[in-house]
């Protein structure tokens, strides 16, 4: 009987260039951020009589840094293109794409608790505890859209304020159907959410997205996206 040996090597991921191990560090705490944000927000949420435990597999999470890596520096190393080091809007997506992928969040409650029953929240009426139990299912999901559109914008720092929206509306040529940014930031964050959970996406279509988003009258981004490397933003 023939023997049969498999060999294999290590792809290398980090560089002393771009892909820095400093870099992916920092990235995966800022994953850490967002998913504590989220987190903390939907516990606050439901009742304390809820036996639901919130996980993160920062095994998960390291997979899902190296596989952004790995997939950013095959279009860094292509000769099809001129791209020498991504820009913010390539690396939020990737990292946000590869997140979904692996899905590194998960929930635990007792095998008798009924997730869609036995949910109860502070304050709300039926719609709200049914829009609670949609976002624990959905919470790598919802994470991910934190972090992608935090990584590239600041919505602390407002160019416009909201009294633009009233000259929006006063403008005939002007379908402005928002009474404040917020209510416009809301409504697009629960499209990204949408596709983010139903639609088969790509990072290539999560990175258009996240360009279009730069067309917002009022949101500030983190830094100088469209150069190819900000030492100054969250890359």
């Amino acid at each position: 009987m023939r023997d049969w040996y498999i060999s294999y090597s290590e792809v290398p991921v980090y560089d002393t260039d771009f892909f820095t191990k400093d870099r992916a560090k920092k990235w995966k705490n800022y994953f850490t951020i967002c998913y504590d944000e989220i987190r903390i927000k939907l516990k606050n949420t439901m009742d304390s009589t809820c036996m639901i435990e919130f996980f993160l597999d920062y095994f998960l999470l390291r997979e899902t840094i190296i596989d952004a890596i790995i997939g950013m520096k095959k279009i860094v190393d292509s000769n099809n293109n001129k791209v020498e080091k991504p820009n913010n809007f390539k690396l939020a997506s990737y990292l946000s794409y590869w997140w979904l992928r692996h899905k590194p969040v998960s929930i635990h409650y007792p095998p008798d608790f009924d997730l869609n029953k036995d949910i109860a929240i502070l304050n709300g009426d039926e719609n709200d505890r049914k829009k609670l139990v949609w976002q624990l299912k959905h919470i790598n999901e919802i994470v991910a859209v934190n972090f992608a559109v935090t990584f590239l914008f600041d919505f602390q720092n407002q160019i416009y304020k909201d009294s633009l929206c009233n000259e929006l509306k006063r403008n005939k040529y002007t379908y402005f159907d928002f009474e404040s940014f917020d209510e416009m930031r809301q409504v697009m964050m629960d499209k990204l959410t949408y596709y983010f959970c139903y639609r088969a996406i790509a990072p290539k279509i999560i990175e258009h997205i996240l360009e279009g988003y730069t067309f917002h009258p009022a949101w500030a981004l983190t830094g100088p996206h469209w150069r190819i490397n900000d030492e100054e933003s969250k890359a």
